[in-house]
């Protein structure tokens, strides 16, 4: 199983705010055989907005810069204070800097998490078109190398 062109289209749909595609397309998506190539593209992209937001001289940002986002974002609006568990969205981030693990948070909770920060991290980007499509070729590579391994 590979990242397929659906997945990294549904994906940028979601990113760059068209909800109605977006939607569109993830009901076209084979529940059993994308999940996995999908659920992969979603944290490699976190995985890679995370080194871009809390990586300064090649280094990891403390823990508490982390506290510290997840707290402003779940300030920003009722819907992401609703939508993140600051501790479980502080553990996923943390986990992306490898400090810690989920292994104990169920697989829903973790998506559902990863998505939302993943959006958030992007929307702080402020990318144009073509910047969203540079970061997710780079959020494929890695979730391609991930699905081989």
């Amino acid at each position: 199983m590979t990242v397929t062109d659906d997945h990294v289209h549904t994906l940028e749909a979601q990113l760059a705010g068209r909800t109605e595609e977006h939607r569109r397309r993830l009901d076209q998506l084979d529940p059993g055989e994308d999940n996995r190539g999908y659920s992969a593209l979603i944290a490699a992209g976190l995985l890679v907005a995370i080194e871009r937001r809390f990586i300064k001289d090649g280094k990891y940002l403390p823990r508490t810069d982390v506290i510290d986002y997840v707290a402003t974002l779940r300030a920003s609006s009722q819907v992401a204070a609703n939508a993140l568990d600051p501790q479980i969205a502080e553990r996923i981030i943390l986990f992306g800097m490898e400090q810690g693990d989920i292994d104990d948070i169920d697989d829903n909770t973790v998506l559902g998490h990863q998505m939302f920060l993943l959006a958030a991290l992007v929307s702080d980007e402020g990318f144009n078109a073509h910047e969203l499509g540079t970061f997710l070729t780079e959020a494929r590579e890695v979730a391609d190398q991930w699905l081989t391994q």
